[in-house]
């Protein structure tokens, strides 16, 4: 179960977005106001802006309840996007009711009675809140993906060089300089030095050659262990890259990078590989020179 502090951080999470969505609705409100013959009483405004904001942001911790319990991610795509959907306008309800009785209570807003004023409150403001919830879980589910996606490069990085251990400036140990794969039923031996990128495909690993392309079952990690690091690089937990054939390095402005290839094919690096590669590219222009 959250903790308190859990709660906090959450609600600390939805209040932005409810701010934003009540001052997005406030000119609405400040025309009608116009249209009856009245002015609004700003302080009086600014206090139901923020108290509408924390009764909005304290159904957070239920909206995101929702998004662990029935992950659209995971399986059950549409079933889990309905519940969700289901219990966002719920709470939405929820909200209207809690508001008619606080509004009653303090004579804030609209101050009938709560069985008088539901109805009407329902038919205006229940589209509304159904839509600040929908926006809250979205914006929820992008931080739970980019996250998700940073620990998995992450992990990635670290399974390419460990914690602790030198990438050795000179071979160990034979690398591999080809590989077999099987083409039209028979095996044959495709050189690395023709491969210029690799790109994982479920469970398999697809070498770019040129036009050709070809397949071997085989995961990114472990084939990385087989080849000279100073011949191919990872530029992403998807990706390896032939150092020979990146003629430049562009960088983006989320931090991300495109890499340009000598064939002209354009492939996108994640952040968390850019040093890694800028010393490897770094040190083979320094070879070069030198030889």
């Amino acid at each position: 179960m959250p903790t308190a502090q859990a709660w906090g951080r959450e609600i600390a999470f939805g209040l932005p977005v409810w701010v934003a969505f009540l001052l997005v609705l406030e000119p609405g409100n400040v025309a009608r106001a116009i249209e009856a013959g009245g002015t609004l009483a700003w302080d009086k405004e600014v206090v139901r802006i923020f108290g509408a904001s924390l009764l909005g942001a304290s159904s957070t911790p239920l909206v995101l309840a929702l998004m662990r319990r029935f992950p659209i991610e995971r399986g059950n795509l549409w079933r889990h996007l309905t519940i969700q959907s289901l219990g966002g306008a719920g709470i939405a309800l929820g909200l209207i009711v809690v508001s008619c009785i606080l509004a009653a209570w303090f004579g804030i807003g609209d101050s009938r009675p709560v069985l008088t004023a539901l109805p009407g409150e329902i038919a205006a403001n229940w589209p509304l809140l159904v839509f600040c919830i929908a926006a809250l879980s979205a914006t929820a589910h992008a931080v739970h993906f980019s996250r998700r996606h940073a620990e998995a490069e992450r992990k990635a990085v670290e399974q390419a060089v460990p914690a602790g251990v030198q990438v050795p400036s000179s071979p160990s140990g034979p690398f591999i300089t080809s590989i077999p794969v099987k083409s039209r039923g028979r095996m044959i031996q495709v050189g690395l030095a023709t491969v210029d990128w690799i790109e994982t495909q479920g469970n398999y690993l697809a070498l770019h050659a040129g036009t050709a392309v070809h397949l071997i079952r085989e995961t990114a990690v472990r084939f990385e262990e087989k080849v000279d690091p100073k011949t191919f690089i990872r530029i992403h937990r998807r990706t390896l890259v032939a150092l020979d054939r990146v003629r430049d390095v562009k960088p983006l402005a989320n931090g991300d990078a495109r890499v340009e290839l000598t064939d002209g094919t354009s492939l996108r690096m994640s952040r968390g590989f850019r040093e890694r590669t800028r010393s490897a590219l770094t040190e083979r222009q320094l070879g070069s020179r030198h030889t």
